[in-house]
């Protein structure tokens, strides 16, 4: 599926940050998962070696990790909120999916609620102005 940003949108941004913030909207499943998971997993148990591999605070690198993860769910949660109700579940299943804008509103509408959305969320990972 060939992915393309409108230009005629006042919410447009370079090639690669569009494409680089979409595939992170479509990461958002396995973040929300590694976020839970970071709450369960334990360390490897030490190699007893003096000069070993093992990393000193091993609470404090899983807490960053998962901080990580919670962070960018969040991201996208939020920017989420800002499409109006009856078009979050078209714009979030195309971007996902890929599946076609449903047949209740126009098809620009939908284009500009998603490029709204993507917009927003590369604006509070990247910190655009």
């Amino acid at each position: 599926m060939s992915e393309y940003q409108r230009k005629e949108s006042r919410y447009v941004l370079p090639r690669n940050l569009y494409m680089a913030t979409l595939y992170q909207i479509r990461d958002y499943y396995r973040m929300k998962q590694e976020a839970e998971a970071a709450l369960t997993a334990s360390p490897e148990p030490p190699d007893g070696q003096p000069r070993g591999t093992a990393i000193g605070n091993t609470v404090e690198s899983a807490a960053i990790r998962r901080e990580k993860y919670v962070r960018m769910v969040k991201i996208v949660d939020e920017a989420l909120e800002e499409i109006p109700e009856e078009y979050r579940r078209g714009v979030w299943r195309n971007i996902m999916s890929g599946e076609p804008y449903p047949d209740d509103a126009s098809r620009n509408t939908y284009g500009n609620h998603k490029s709204r959305f993507i917009y927003e969320v590369a604006k509070k990972i990247y910190i655009l102005d």
